[in-house]
């Protein structure tokens, strides 16, 4: 079995289990939040398996256990949260870096500060910065595994609380780390903010992968989409994904309806996103000669 039909395994695993999200306190997210938000996140009751009626009724959390951070207006977001080893096999390289080839003092700057301060980061959207972002992926490194973080609004009124937990989250890093971010999630965080008149603070050093991906493998790629960069260098072949074209429909359907699970692979779509970001990362950080073959 190869690590993403592993990977596929696991997930289905632990849908079917429900098991409880590692959430931790609220005050390591915002650095003081309140007593009400620490006994929010604190993962639900294990419950027996239930139907898809039961599950529509119940929310999102029958199928990804969580806990709500709460703004100071009291308007809740869901939150997922769960560590990378328990979706796939821990691998020796995660949590440092190779040294990045000559002419690349960006990565060297990374590899010389470590992982600690930095946030992948990845958006599911309903579409153009006048729609609303209703999934925010996060992961970061923690010293000992890396924790992947998903802010999930449950109807639109809940895209303000995402975005407030979300800025908690993101101002207190270094280094925001994203594909076609530059582009397309930083503005769009922007604008939504400015939208509902909430802060939304980026961390001060932006590294687009994009635009790294595009200067050592254009040419030697058909494309420089970020899952031709998986399937090609860093060796992953997703399965049990969902077309991104896909996604906003599902979401609508969701907040219509109420059944959570059309949305499970939506989640699993965008925690595949922020892991094969970490794996570019690593890819790009190591010399020509160490670096596997791109074409099979």
């Amino acid at each position: 079995m190869d690590s993403a039909d592993a990977l596929k395994s696991r997930l289905g695993e632990l849908v079917r289990k429900r098991r409880a999200s590692i959430l931790p306190p609220a005050a390591a997210v915002d650095g003081g939040a309140s007593a009400a938000n620490e006994a929010a996140l604190k993962p639900p009751r294990r419950r027996r398996r239930v139907s898809e009626v039961a599950a529509a009724a119940l929310g999102v959390e029958a199928y990804l256990p969580g806990g709500e951070w709460r703004d100071d207006k009291g308007v809740a977001v869901y939150i997922h949260e769960r560590l990378r080893s328990d979706v796939e096999k821990r691998k020796p390289h995660w949590g440092r870096l190779p040294e990045p080839p000559p002419g690349e003092p960006e990565l060297s700057a990374i590899r010389a500060s470590g992982l600690d301060r930095v946030l992948f980061l990845d958006l599911e959207t309903c579409g153009l910065s006048s729609s609303p972002v209703f999934l925010a992926g996060t992961m970061f490194w923690n010293g000992e595994d890396f924790v992947i973080r998903q802010y999930f609004a449950r109807h639109y009124g809940e895209e303000v609380a995402l975005l407030n937990a979300l800025h908690q989250q993101t101002r207190a890093f270094d280094l925001l780390v994203t594909f076609n971010g530059k582009s397309y999630d930083a503005p769009f965080l922007k604008s939504r903010a400015q939208t509902h008149r909430v802060a939304m603070q980026m961390p001060p050093r932006h590294l687009d992968l994009l635009h790294a991906s595009r200067r050592r493998w254009k040419g030697r790629l058909p494309d420089c989409r970020l899952t031709t960069i998986e399937r090609h260098v860093t060796r992953r072949r997703r399965v049990g994904d969902v077309s991104g074209a896909e996604v906003p429909d599902l979401y609508h359907a969701f907040v219509k309806g109420g059944d959570p699970y059309p949305l499970v692979p939506v989640f699993h779509h965008n925690l595949l996103d922020v892991i094969t970001m970490a794996e570019i990362l690593d890819a790009l950080c190591r010399p020509e000669k160490a670096r596997p073959t791109v074409w099979e």
